[in-house]
């Protein structure tokens, strides 16, 4: 999927949020964008999904119903239990009836880890207003990777959680990509994500346009070129994090 060309403000608000912005998705991969708060990176998710319409060049776009898209806040009963949020996401896609779902359907995906299906089990029967945010985005996650889509979405999916809950989320989502070669948009503002990726691509966006992209290799290199003051930032702080992961291995 390639985008050529965006430029797109909201009705009724001339402020441009994208400006002649380009990006393309190279298939079976996992991509992250990157970008301040108040950039558009929602916005551009929206486009993406087909959420909004735009006048725009896209190459080889995702049918609409192939595409999975988690936002950010969605409303649900804190009395629902984990398998009634099951049977709500599964059953209604269409790709699951009532009778197939357990946490049996849970096997594959994680690899049949003891610990990580006792989990499943514990979560299946409890309300999800007593489940912690990280236990309630995990779960989320894991049910959305149940389902067949050509085009996953995350808009934020590390956000507000702990570290270890963050490192099950994009594992599970390398998991993904790895097994059925699917093409996945992460949002974050957590640099940390990426090193749960082995394989990846980076988008940064910043002032209406994406100013890098590259691979787990390229976009870091590229970055450290950029006059662009977040590219600097950004640098900085993959820079550092490499040095702790130095100093603690040294210590080790």
């Amino acid at each position: 999927m390639k985008l050529s060309h965006l430029s797109f403000h909201y009705p009724n608000n001339d402020r441009l949020i994208f400006n002649e912005l380009s990006l393309n998705l190279v298939p079976g991969q996992i991509h992250f964008l990157l970008g301040r708060n108040g950039e558009g990176k929602t916005t551009l998710l929206d486009i993406l999904s087909g959420l909004i319409e735009v006048n725009c060049n896209i190459e080889d776009p995702f049918p609409r119903n192939e595409i999975l898209y988690h936002i950010q806040g969605v409303p649900l009963l804190s009395t629902i239990k984990g398998k009634e949020l099951a049977e709500l996401i599964l059953c209604v896609s269409g790709q699951y009836r009532k009778r197939d779902l357990s946490p049996d359907l849970f096997k594959t995906l994680l690899e049949r880890n003891l610990q990580s299906m006792e989990k499943i089990v514990y979560l299946w029967k409890m309300q999800y207003g007593k489940m912690s945010p990280g236990e309630r985005r995990w779960f989320m996650v894991l049910l959305y990777c149940l389902l067949d889509k050509s085009l996953y979405l995350f808009d934020e999916p590390t956000a507000g959680i702990d570290v270890s809950s963050g490192k099950q989320i994009t594992g599970l989502l390398r998991k993904l990509q790895e097994k059925n070669k699917r093409t996945i948009v992460i949002v974050t503002h957590n640099i940390q994500d990426l090193k749960g990726v082995a394989h990846y691509h980076v988008h940064l966006l910043s002032k209406g346009k994406i100013v890098v992209s590259g691979d787990e290799q390229e976009w870091i290199r590229s970055c450290r070129q950029q006059k662009d003051s977040f590219c600097r930032t950004l640098a900085g702080e993959w820079d550092k994090s490499i040095d702790i992961r130095r100093e603690i291995g040294a210590d080790q």
